[in-house]
């Protein structure tokens, strides 16, 4: 356990979220290679790559930990992350992100004295963004919030279109900014949390300017995590204290039973929306989401016919279309011809064939193969 003196500087930690299984990204994502594994928003990296390198000019590796399901561990480790196998932190099971960010507290408690002096980034392996540099400006800015105002601290994204696919974050109406840095980010006190609208709910907050996407992204004193996990959700700040007391004494069987008590529920619902002190970096870099394979649309280049074309198919009359071709034309030729709005997807042993405006459908054909017993997930 590392002891700090009460007058230091907190250590500025990162934790990133990456135990998602992206179904949503079948043939491709499977079990045990999901989609923070793939390259899917770079030739050459993978999402969880992209994800340690955006943070590390600003957080040694020994302060990076990566939160993963314990099926995931070896694949993790296999990748070229850099970290050390301790700060890899396996969940016994899966219990949502509020489950993730308990674990990922107890795991911190055993490894500093003081939770006060420690303050966490919590990041996710499935975005994309483009500004590292104006990215990494915005975490430091949150992070000076949590540790002036021993508040939570969200990431909040300036919507570009009526998104029913993310939640809302509503700030104050008619308040000023708690702060503005010199490079102009803002800091606004939080309102509230939205869930997914429909559209012309959606409509209504973009137009209001009040509402910013809730990009996932938290920053928090250990000590402020805690005191408000008290008051918001009682059970899981006493697992909190229970598995970290288990860890310690290399407990596993009670690990495991502390944590599969836990409500399978989000950081959002046990904590988030019942918060007292909640503020919101406006975060104003380029940043999505990849959450389906339409969002391909957005993090690779296209064609003359606004084709975006990986493994070099051969696409004839046809645009606005995603081709992902994993085998490479080498093994696998692929051609597509007279379709439009389209995402075709090769894998060495699964196709999927679906239109891009249905690109969440794609787990209705996991649960399929699932409820048949296939083998290809």
């Amino acid at each position: 356990m590392i002891p700090l003196n009460s007058c230091e500087k907190p250590i500025r930690t990162a934790v990133i979220m990456a135990g998602g299984s992206g179904e949503r990204f079948w043939p491709l994502s499977r079990r045990l290679r999901p989609k923070q594994l793939l390259r899917l928003a770079h030739p050459e990296k993978t999402l969880l790559e992209q994800s340690i390198e955006r943070v590390e000019p600003i957080v040694p590796k020994e302060n990076i930990f990566i939160a993963t399901a314990r099926h995931l561990k070896d694949a993790i480790l296999a990748a070229p992350t850099g970290l050390p196998e301790k700060n890899i932190l396996c969940e016994p099971c899966k219990r949502n992100t509020a489950g993730c960010l308990v674990y990922a507290a107890a795991s911190l408690l055993t490894r500093y004295s003081d939770p006060s002096q420690v303050t966490i980034a919590v990041l996710t392996a499935d975005h994309l963004i483009r500004d590292s540099e104006r990215f990494r400006e915005s975490v430091e800015t949150a992070w000076a919030v949590a540790e002036e105002h021993h508040s939570l601290v969200v990431m909040g994204i300036k919507p570009t279109r009526p998104e029913t696919g993310y939640g809302y974050i509503e700030t104050k109406e008619q308040v000023s900014p708690v702060m503005v840095t010199s490079s102009g980010i803002a800091v606004l006190p939080a309102a509230g949390f939205r869930e997914k609208p429909d559209r012309a709910t959606a409509e209504t907050f973009v137009k209001s300017g009040r509402f910013f996407w809730n990009s996932g992204m938290f920053f928090w004193r250990l000590q402020t995590f805690l005191d408000e996990l008290r008051v918001a959700s009682p059970p899981h700040a006493e697992a909190t204290w229970q598995l970290a007391e288990a860890l310690r004494a290399g407990d596993t069987a009670r690990v495991e039973a502390v944590f599969e008590s836990l409500p399978d529920i989000s950081i959002d619902y046990a904590l988030m929306e019942k918060a007292r002190r909640v503020h919101v970096v406006r975060a104003d870099f380029d940043w999505d989401d990849i959450g389906a394979w339409d969002a391909l649309e957005r993090t690779y280049p296209t064609d003359a016919e606004g084709n975006v074309c990986i493994g070099d198919p051969i696409v004839i009359d046809s645009k606005s279309c995603i081709i992902y071709n994993e085998l490479g034309a080498n093994d696998m030729a692929v051609g597509v011809v007279g379709v439009d709005n389209l995402a075709v997807i090769v894998s060495r042993d699964g196709i999927l064939v679906i239109p891009k405006d249905r690109a969440q459908d794609v787990r209705k054909v996991v649960a399929e193969l699932k409820n048949k017993g296939y083998r290809q997930l």
